[in-house]
């Protein structure tokens, strides 16, 4: 397993894995490649040639436009690192893979002070929930969106 920077022959995939998980919110070509630009983190895990997950970071600052970004900046100033989301395609999961990404994130988060994350709450995405907290997020806030769900907005802090 290595993780590399996601480039445009990846997207196919990426865009698979994302519209395979409900709880994320839509990406299409256009969004993903903008988000490539701006991410301070677009990477794709690559198992075997192929590609078995993938993540996104946002530094403070950026032009990204999503709700719980927003939030956070409005709570934190410029002191996070903003996880926009991490998929582990199902076949590769429970192998240490996001444990490995996690990891590799949270050094390069280290002079923000903190890493954050949203994770819907209502309906629970309970394998989510369960993972932040065993990587030692905790719940900040909650934020409605404008989708009806409510979102757990999770920070771990990196000092």
């Amino acid at each position: 397993m290595k993780l590399r920077p996601l480039s445009t022959v990846d997207e196919p995939a990426v865009l698979a894995l994302n519209a395979a998980e409900s709880h994320l919110d839509p990406l299409g070509p256009d969004r993903l490649d903008w988000l490539r630009l701006i991410a301070a983190h677009a990477a794709v895990v690559d198992v075997d040639g192929q590609v078995a997950g993938f993540v996104l970071t946002i530094a403070p600052g950026s032009a990204y436009d999503g709700l719980d970004f927003q939030w956070f900046a409005d709570t934190y100033a410029d002191r996070y690192l903003y996880l926009d989301r991490l998929v582990i395609a199902p076949q590769h999961r429970r192998q240490g893979i996001a444990t490995t990404v996690y990891r590799a994130v949270e050094r390069s988060a280290k002079p923000f002070d903190r890493l954050v994350c949203r994770v819907q709450s209502d309906p629970p995405d309970i394998p989510s929930l369960a993972l932040h907290a065993a990587r030692g997020f905790v719940e900040v806030g909650k934020l409605q969106r404008p989708d009806g769900t409510t979102s757990a907005m999770l920070s771990k802090e990196l000092i």
